[in-house]
Parts: structure tokens; C-alpha cells; sequence
């Protein structure tokens, strides 16, 4: 039997990866598998500090400045595009209410999106900038500088336990 300290520093494997976005278009990148603790895996998802799209690239920037470019002869798999299909509501001046306004918008299901409002797209990179740069009116934009939404980290059945042998459960 484990005991606490040992399971707490057991191995595993963990799918790793964030999702992006910008405007209604987001973009999930999985980083990859890891053999390591679940909170070293958490720290990998945080570990990504921005995701520039540009017109054939998309530059994932590391906290440690470190960066990889994916493009889609390299690493395609590792990336997709999902479009947000609920109409955007219109914008409110949160200044002029008061606090339980603002508790109560930020509960409103018209505001929050599920699942059931994203729509897998299979584009390529230059077919997503080119949507961004349509939709919004920025055809002289060179590049969209993504903001964070989330991160995951998946465990998979296989354990490393502090000796190195793994256990396929």
C-alpha cells in the first residue's frame, strides 16, 4: 500500500494543454504528455505566457521567454480552431450599476458560454487570421495577440512511481 508522501510524489502521465482566444475564435494547443506530478503538469499549462496568430505561424511565448512556433507543416496536429456561434450580446456600461447588478450580470446565463456555443472549425492557420482580420475590420493587422481562457491537464492510466517503473493501471 502508498503511503501519502509517496503517492504525492508518484509519476504519471498527463495530457497538457491551454486554449486561447480571441474575439469569438479560440484556439486550443496541446502542449503534449508528460511523465511527471499532477501539480509539475500545472505548472506546464501555466508555464504559457502568450499565443500570437500570425498569417502562417502561431508563436506560443513562455514565461521563461522561451518560445515554439507551430505552423501547419509542423505540429498541425496540436492545434485547433473553435468558433463561438452564440449571438454576442450587446455591451452595458458596468460603471452605472451597483454592486448586486454586477454580482447578478455576472450570474446571467445570456452572458456565459457553454459547449453546446462552440463549433469545432478545421482551418489552417492563414484561414483563421484571415477570418480575424475580416470580422473585425483589422486588415492591416499583422498579428492577434491571443488572452488565456483555460488550461487542462488530463492524467492518463500509466504511473511512474519514485523508482521509475511503470505501471500501466
Amino acid at each position: 500500500m502508498y503511503t501519502q508522501t509517496k503517492v504525492k510524489n508518484q509519476k504519471q502521465a498527463f495530457v497538457v494543454g491551454v486554449e486561447y482566444y480571441e474575439e469569438d475564435l479560440f484556439l486550443e494547443i496541446e502542449l503534449g504528455t508528460f511523465f511527471t506530478t499532477q501539480l509539475h503538469a500545472q505548472r506546464i499549462a501555466n508555464s504559457v505566457h502568450n499565443v500570437i496568430l500570425l498569417d502562417n505561424q502561431i508563436v506560443l511565448l513562455f514565461k521563461n521567454a522561451d518560445s515554439i512556433t507551430i505552423t501547419d507543416d509542423f505540429l498541425k496536429y496540436a492545434f485547433k480552431f473553435r468558433l463561438c456561434i452564440k449571438p454576442s450580446m450587446s455591451s452595458l456600461d458596468v460603471s452605472k450599476l451597483t454592486q448586486q447588478e454586477r454580482d447578478d450580470l455576472i450570474q446571467n446565463e445570456a452572458y456565459m458560454m457553454t459547449e453546446e456555443d462552440m463549433k469545432e472549425v478545421q482551418w489552417d492557420i492563414n484561414t483563421a487570421f484571415r477570418y480575424l482580420q475580416h470580422q473585425y475590420e483589422a486588415r492591416d493587422q499583422t498579428f492577434f495577440s491571443f488572452s488565456s481562457s483555460a488550461n487542462y491537464v488530463i492524467p492518463t492510466n500509466e504511473r511512474i512511481d519514485q523508482e521509475g517503473t511503470r505501471d500501466a493501471t
